[in-house]
Order: C-alpha cells, then sequence, then structure tokens
C-alpha cells in the first residue's frame, strides 16, 4: 500500500508545482524524488536507479538526441530556415486552408516542447487573413503541431517506446500510429478547417516544381536523420548530428557552434531525466506493478484498462511520456507475441496523447493560449466537439485492431 500512495502523491504534485509555475522538468524531477522517499527504498535502491537512468549506453544516447533535437530547433529559427519553408510552402501550397494545417505540421517536425510557440504567429496570420475566430486558430495550431509525434522516431514518447521495448520495432508503433493520425486528421479538418470560406491563389507549374524541391531540401535538416535511421540504422544521436551538417552547409555561419552550444536546453534533458527517473523508480515497486498487471492481464479488462490508465497519466502530468514511462514497461513484461505488443503499445501511445494533449498543463496549449490571447474556457469550449468525435473514434479503432491482434 505504501508505494501506491508514493505514487499517487508523487504524481499529485507535477499538476501542483505547475500550477505554480514551477518548469515541468523541475516538477517531474521532484516528484520521481518525493516517490523514491514515500516508498521507503533505502539508499543502496535509490543509488541503483540514479546510476542506471544516468548510465545506462541507450539512455545516454537518448539524453544526446534530445539536448541535439532541441539545439536543432534553435539552430533552424535563428538561421531563419523557418521563414523559408513557410515562405516556399506558400508557394506550393495555393490553398490557405492547407497552409493552416501544413504550416503547424511542418514546424511539428522539430518535436520540441513546447514548440506549437514557433507556430502560432503563422496561424494567426492566416486566420486574420481568413477572417477566423482566435479559438478556432488556437485549435486548428494545437491540433496539426502535433501530428508528428505519432510518427518522428526520435519524438520523445517514440524515444522511450523503443527504449521500454526493445523486442519491437518502433517502426511497428509507428505503422499504427499512422492509423490513428488518419483518425485525428480527418476530424480536425470535418471539425476546423472545411468550412472556413478562402480563395486559392494560382501557381505556374514549373514554380511549384522549382519551390517543392527547395522544400524538401531546406526541410533536409529535420528528416534526413530518419532516412539514415531507416536505410542504415544510424543512431539518432549520430543522425541529428548529420541534419545539423546539412544546415551548416545550405547556410554556413561561423558562429554555428558556439550557437548550437547556445541552444542546448538543459531543462529538455532534466525533463526526459526525470521521466526515466520516476519509471525505473517505479519499476522497483512490485506492489504498484502487481496492480498493473492485474488489470491488463485481465483479457477482458486489459483495453479499457490501458485506455484509463494512459490517459489518466496524460492528464494529470500534462506530458505524455510520463505516461508511458508507466503502462509500457508492464506490457514489455508480458509474455506476447511481437505484433500483440506492437498494437497494445500502439493503444497506450495513442490514448496517452489524448491524455497529455487535452491537459490544462499542456505547454503547446497554454504557450499557444498566450500567444493568441484566449482563456482556457473559450479554448475548452471549442474544443469540446473535438474531444468527444476524437476519444469516440480512438475507442472504435481501438476495439477493431483488438479483432486483428487477438
Amino acid at each position: 500500500m505504501r508505494q501506491i500512495l508514493a505514487v499517487i502523491i508523487g504524481f499529485s504534485f507535477i499538476p501542483i508545482l505547475t500550477k505554480k509555475k514551477v518548469p515541468i522538468a523541475y516538477s517531474i524531477l521532484i516528484s520521481a524524488l518525493i516517490m523514491m522517499l514515500l516508498s521507503g527504498l533505502d539508499l543502496n535502491a535509490i543509488g541503483g536507479i540514479f546510476k542506471s537512468t544516468m548510465l545506462e549506453p541507450q539512455k545516454i544516447g537518448q539524453y544526446l538526441t534530445v539536448l541535439e533535437i532541441g539545439a536543432l530547433g534553435v539552430l533552424l529559427k535563428k538561421y531563419g530556415f523557418i521563414d523559408i519553408i513557410i515562405d516556399k510552402l506558400n508557394k506550393v501550397v495555393s490553398s490557405k486552408k492547407l497552409q493552416l494545417m501544413f504550416v503547424p505540421a511542418l514546424i511539428g517536425l522539430l518535436v520540441v516542447p513546447g514548440g506549437a510557440i514557433i507556430s502560432a504567429p503563422f496561424v494567426d496570420n492566416i486566420g486574420d487573413e481568413l477572417n477566423i475566430e482566435k479559438p478556432r486558430r488556437a485549435v486548428i495550431n494545437l491540433i496539426y503541431r502535433h501530428i508528428s509525434l505519432h510518427i518522428m522516431p526520435y519524438s520523445n514518447s517514440l524515444l522511450l517506446v523503443a527504449l521500454l521495448l526493445p523486442q519491437v520495432s518502433v517502426y511497428k508503433v509507428i505503422g499504427l500510429n499512422i492509423i490513428f493520425v488518419v483518425i485525428y486528421i480527418t476530424i480536425g479538418y470535418f471539425t476546423y478547417i472545411r468550412d472556413i470560406k478562402s480563395e486559392n491563389h494560382r501557381n505556374s507549374k514549373e514554380s511549384a516544381a522549382k519551390n517543392l524541391l527547395q522544400l524538401l531540401l531546406y526541410t533536409s535538416p529535420i528528416y534526413f536523420a530518419v532516412i539514415l535511421n531507416i536505410v542504415f540504422n544510424l543512431p539518432f544521436y549520430i543522425g541529428v548530428l548529420l541534419n545539423i551538417l546539412i544546415l551548416y552547409l545550405l547556410k554556413p555561419q561561423n558562429t554555428i557552434i558556439k550557437d548550437f552550444i547556445g541552444g542546448i536546453k538543459i531543462n529538455i534533458f532534466l525533463t526526459i531525466f526525470g521521466v526515466y527517473l520516476i519509471q525505473a523508480t517505479i519499476s522497483s515497486f512490485p506492489e504498484f506493478n502487481r496492480i498493473l498487471e492485474s488489470f491488463l492481464s485481465n483479457p477482458a479488462a486489459m483495453i479499457p484498462a490501458i485506455i484509463g490508465i494512459s490517459a489518466f497519466f496524460g492528464l494529470a502530468t500534462g506530458y505524455q511520456p510520463a505516461s508511458i514511462g508507466v503502462v509500457i514497461p508492464v506490457i514489455a513484461g508480458m509474455s506476447l507475441s511481437v505484433g500483440r505488443m506492437a498494437f497494445l503499445a500502439h493503444v497506450a501511445f495513442a490514448w496517452s496523447f489524448i491524455g497529455y494533449f487535452f491537459s490544462p498543463l499542456h505547454l503547446c496549449q497554454l504557450f499557444t493560449m498566450e500567444y493568441t490571447g484566449v482563456d482556457s474556457s473559450s479554448l475548452y469550449k471549442e474544443y469540446s466537439r473535438f474531444i468527444v468525435l476524437l476519444a469516440i473514434a480512438a475507442v472504435v479503432e481501438s476495439f477493431i485492431l483488438l479483432m486483428i491482434f487477438k
């Protein structure tokens, strides 16, 4: 019982501290320390948790990847790549309605925490042109900014899945995630985009082809590491460095090393480090894990349990990896086929995302509201249809896939 209380109390501190303006990184670290202290772990056990979290080679590789991705996002913005990408997109995509979706989706490829603040100004400007209400602009920005989170293998959440579920290729999980993404995009389009009135501008075929090639070229520092990983299995912490080399070759800057170092955000590292501390701490709680396993090992209750637990922790923490860190290790310990594990990981991923996405602690949501001047009540009123439709569609998707992966 003590371990269960330690988990509940530890997680409850995350929303409390966040509301008091404590950065999410420190809130998660404090939560991890509270769990350790309240659970009664001895100093040797706590030392072992810190040692494994700091020194495991796979985790070190992920820490490097997260830090490099954060610095890459800073460089792309500082050296004008974002402006070039948006300009080329405007010349390739004639529809302002499509631009509303593509702009945050492209910028979302940076997979940096709170990254919706980068795309918010662009969506806000297009919203002015099309006379869209502010709450709708905010929701559109949030929806399409998060597409890449499900499919970019070096997003924090998918890095965590790859580490905690080594039996399953992360690309199998991504393949199932694409089904959810299609549902998510479609509901977003019919709810918020379809009825917007806009006029398309015409681009010549020659101009569109030229700008498309330039768009692919200037977005290559974002996606090239994924190609290298798929084709050559090159670790992301090396691939992202090659992304930065491409960025330098496209726009040479004498200060790139200084700018790269300046772009490293220690809070990003501390956030993912704190999540790993929580995951390692909970893994050392046999009582808590037995309860989770009892929920998840019952065939009749397995899917509802994964949905409920994943969504709850995502909502409570406003950080998807925190939820994944609780559920995925339990799935990894089950005697299941690779296909079944991939399916369950996908369900946990989708529902931890739903909880996180609609959480009042969601950083992208907070930043977007701040930029657009939308209050939370207006935002959630605008969200309401999307929340209901996405939840219903995700439940249906989960149970249809269950029939396939029995």
